[in-house]
């Protein structure tokens, strides 16, 4: 089963996702993902965690596009915060791997969120 949760940071929030992310639960996420963007306001950051996932079928990489098309809408930043072999794996097969940024390590995470900040 797939968990998500969400964490404010300072200037970016912070949205990890565990388990699996199959075709059951992807509207169930795609509506609490939308509540959180929505509280982000202006250039938001998103940065989903994606350590902690086992599985991503069509629908779960639909979910990561849905995520990244709502943080472009507002002008802000989506980044996929050190997939692991699973996400990656999955990415590169459809690739869709280039098509999303990804951070990974802890320092870039950092360096990243300030960055993009700015004016």
């Amino acid at each position: 089963m797939a968990a998500m949760q969400h964490e404010p940071m300072a200037n970016w929030t912070k949205l990890s996702l565990s388990g699996k992310i199959t075709y059951e639960l992807t509207q169930s996420l795609k509506t609490q993902a939308e509540t959180i963007i929505n509280q982000m306001g202006e250039r938001p950051i998103l940065v989903c965690d994606l350590r902690e996932v086992t599985f991503l079928d069509s629908s779960g990489i639909g979910f990561l596009v849905f995520l990244n098309n709502k943080i472009r809408q507002r002008n802000g930043h989506y980044y996929l915060y050190q997939p692991n072999e699973v996400v990656h794996k999955t990415l590169d097969l459809v690739q869709l791997l280039d098509f999303f940024e990804r951070i990974e390590t802890e320092s870039e995470l950092i360096s990243r969120t300030q960055v993009d900040t700015g004016p």
